[in-house]
């Protein structure tokens, strides 16, 4: 292959660009800049190159964070020097706190100008600090080093980022001038030892990832620990792929446990199964059921649920085992309960335990927690017909409701999260239909994502942006009015978008979760410095980004909105407008109805 190489900066751009995409990372955010033009001009002038344009350094890296929970591989971000590096912090935060994987390339200064007061010059090697799993510090191209210490170096970083645990990996990469690809000879014969690698079409340096997964001897001993269990507990948190939702699927149905999954596992919306508890949390209001339904084994799979409730659960009733299965090391166990952590492919350890599973839990066990949550249903689905306004519990439940399988939900931190792990409904399954049935499993299920790695509420358009990006599908995107504004200047990737993207924005005039919070008490502070009040409306936004734009009133608007934008294929931002105090009033007497049809 011949490389552009008009002088040796763009030779080692394309030489890194290249041999990413050698690498199977062909997904560049790059946000525009000066010292970065040799990564730039390779990656926009690479055929196999697909590559978007972030003026947003935040709304760029949370973007390629969107694209990795997607796709399970990592997109590669490029930006100049000084604080546009430092603006991809937050997104670098939440990949390394969620194991997600992410490639950084950032232009620097060379070494003469760091702590010399030139101008946009500041100390990027370890910028991200504990938080990035791998960096190196490049040094400026010369002719004295080789060009497989540049691909060895590549090929080490994309491996450092996809291997468990997975993460945020920096090439702080120096260039002198020239930085635009002028002409300026170099040796002619510098790519003479790497003139094998140019006639393939592989990496210089081959990493094969490894599956990891317990050895038989584990397997054989849980599968005896499940097996012995009569009153059993499968939770099911955060999956990453259409191959671990089904893995966990068919875990399930074999085991015929009641089952505890997140909102984000994929078996909570649209999937069906009759042991899936959809209403968990909201049976946990009740102490009593609480009591009664204390587990003797509890087996995790995947990551955190988002329900508080839960884990208050998990600590007062203390099963004598817990088991849980991750896909990578780390410790992941707040409630201090863990008896047992396996580090292994969830997928793979589904498949292989399903196969010496014996199913002998107590039925009767399943039967009322089923028969429990379906009783929270009908008390859901009779509150919510006597209420003429849409409101924050209302969206939750009818988006769950229409969402397309096979299609994406992305949702922001704070109350959006919360609202659809209480209140999603799953819709109805045609009769006779199997959903682990090949041979496009991923088409049957919902992909459900949200940075729970820290929580942040920065950074939520860009990350649905992604999210749409890499599973190319629609994506709808429940946010709050604070999230939204947060990150408004993102809903400009919307239109780099093949797929649409339908944001259903909870307006409530400020920060809806602090009234739920002990602070809401002190007024005196309350309202200017956590309610965070404020009067905009998303109208003008919708139109200054290209989106279409509804307000609905009532339910049967919120559902007309929704199918008409899935209708006609319609990125559109949906306004919702509640009110904070009438929200958590709403949320109260929901509750206190749920509590005495579980107690009465």
């Amino acid at each position: 292959m011949n490389l552009p190489s008009p002088n040796l900066n763009a030779l080692w751009g394309s030489l890194i660009i290249e041999e990413l995409l050698r690498n199977g990372v062909d997904y560049f955010c790059i946000s525009p800049g000066s010292r970065n033009a040799p990564l730039t001009v390779a990656a926009a002038r690479h055929p196999c190159a697909k590559t978007i344009v972030c003026i947003d350094e935040r709304g760029a890296a949370f973007h390629a964070l969107g694209y990795a929970r997607a796709t399970g591989k990592p997109a590669a971000l490029i930006c100049t020097s000084g604080t546009a590096a430092a603006n991809y912090y937050p997104a670098v935060i939440e990949a390394a706190t969620d194991c997600i994987p992410m490639i950084i390339l950032t232009a620097d200064r060379p070494p003469e100008l760091r702590q010399s007061g030139a101008n946009q010059a500041i100390l990027q090697p370890d910028l991200y600090g504990d938080y990035a799993k791998w960096r190196f510090d490049l040094p400026c191209p010369e002719e004295q080093i080789l060009p497989q210490m540049l691909l060895t170096t590549v090929d080490q970083m994309v491996y450092q980022s996809r291997r468990s645990p997975a993460g945020p990996v920096h090439l702080n990469c120096m260039f002198r001038e020239p930085l635009a690809p002028a002409e300026a000879p170099f040796r002619a014969d510098y790519l003479e030892n790497v003139s094998a690698w140019q006639r393939r079409k592989t990496p210089y340096t081959e990493y094969p990832l490894a599956r990891s997964e317990p050895p038989e001897d584990t397997i054989d001993e849980v599968a005896e620990t499940l097996n012995a269990t009569a009153h059993g507990l499968l939770v099911v948190g955060r999956l990453n792929s259409p191959e671990e939702i089904r893995a966990a699927h068919l875990l399930a149905e074999k085991l015929a446990w009641p089952v505890f999954a997140d909102v984000a596992s994929g078996l909570r919306i649209g999937a069906p199964g009759e042991n899936i508890i959809h209403f968990f949390d909201q049976l946990l209001l009740s102490e009593g059921f609480a009591e009664r339904h204390r587990p003797e084994t509890v087996l995790h799979l995947g990551g955190q649920p988002v329900s508080k409730r839960w884990r208050e659960f998990l600590e007062k009733s203390r099963p004598g085992r817990y088991i849980l299965a991750q896909d990578h090391p780390a410790r992941s166990d707040p409630s201090h309960a863990l008896t047992r952590l396996i580090e292994s492919d969830i997928a793979r350890f589904c498949q292989r335990i399903s196969g010496k599973i014996r199913p002998a839990g107590n039925p009767r066990w399943r039967a009322e927690m089923a028969r429990r949550s379906r009783k929270v249903q009908e008390t859901l689905q009779g509150f919510l017909s006597s209420q003429n306004a849409v409101s924050e519990i209302s969206a939750a439940y009818h988006l769950s409701r229409h969402i397309p399988r096979g299609s994406g939900l992305f949702l922001a931190s704070s109350m959006p999260v919360r609202d659809m792990d209480m209140y999603a409904c799953p819709p109805g399954v045609s009769p006779g239909e199997d959903l682990s049935a090949p041979p496009h499993p991923e088409e049957r299920f919902l992909r459900v994502a949200s940075n729970r790695g820290a929580s942040g509420i920065d950074g939520t358009v860009a990350s649905a942006c992604g999210f749409a990006a890499g599973l190319e599908r629609p994506v709808t995107l429940l946010i709050g009015d604070l999230a939204l504004l947060h990150d408004l200047n993102s809903l400009a990737q919307v239109k780099s978008l093949s797929q649409p993207l339908l944001i259903a924005a909870i307006n409530n005039g400020g920060g809806g979760i602090f009234s739920f919070l002990p602070i809401a008490q002190f007024e005196d502070v309350f309202e200017p410095y956590f309610g965070t009040p404020h009067r905009f409306d998303f109208r003008r936004a919708a139109a200054m980004f290209g989106l279409a734009y509804r307000r609905p009133r009532t339910d049967p608007q919120l559902i007309e909105a929704y199918l008409e934008a899935l209708e006609n294929n319609q990125s559109t931002l949906i306004e919702i407008r509640t009110g904070r105090a009438g929200n958590r009033e709403l949320h109260r007497r929901l509750q206190k109805e749920i509590l005495s049809q579980l107690d009465g």
